[in-house]
């Protein structure tokens, strides 16, 4: 039993060895990526109370490498809601206030995380990707994104000058239009 668990640790620790040698430059570049923006969306979620414990140092470092060492898991979904919930704890316990920059830099940080995790999922670590690839992934990412918040925006300042700040209509309208963007986008990719 014992011989057969080194014998697992050490086939690992070679394979660990000949990914690390093999490794080329834009499947790393695109994880240091996703390491940083999964970093960025820690920062902007946890408030900095709760962040700037020692121990949090070390759990957002842990929880920000995640989606990096594993993208092809749930170990993504799982930092993005671990994010979301430091959101929540925030809001509700620490008393943040929710403005609309910190929502939409969440927001960003967290689809980014999710786009550039699906496509570290799809990159052998031994690819050799060219640079164009990489950018052009980061801009269409960008422009949803960008297109997201400015109809995001827009629809919070009418649905505050018409009707006032009723939260359920606000959450309905902006469902809808995350509905029929989609419909928009899902109609000319196909």
């Amino acid at each position: 039993m014992i011989e057969e668990l080194q014998d697992f640790l050490l086939t690992r620790l070679g394979r660990v060895k000949d990914m690390l040698e093999r490794a080329a430059a834009g499947p790393l570049l695109v994880r240091f990526m996703l390491f940083l923006l999964t970093l960025v969306a820690a920062l902007v979620a946890f408030p900095p109370d709760v962040i700037l414990r020692p121990a949090a140092v070390v759990f957002t470092a842990v929880l920000a490498a995640l989606p990096a060492v594993f993208p092809r898991t749930r170990l993504v979904g799982l930092a993005i809601l671990l994010c979301a919930f430091g959101w929540l704890l925030g809001s509700y316990f620490y008393d943040q206030v929710v403005t609309i920059p910190r929502v939409i830099a969440l927001a960003t940080a967290l689809y980014l995380v999710h786009s550039l995790a699906a496509l570290a999922a799809a990159l052998p670590y031994d690819a050799i990707v060219s640079p164009g690839v990489i950018l052009a992934w980061l801009l269409r990412a960008t422009a949803i994104v960008s297109a997201s918040a400015i109809v995001s925006v827009l629809i919070l300042a009418v649905v505050k000058l018409v009707i006032g700040p009723v939260f359920l209509a606000a959450s309905l309208v902006g469902l809808l239009a995350a509905a029929g963007l989609a419909w928009i986008v899902t109609r000319k990719s196909t």
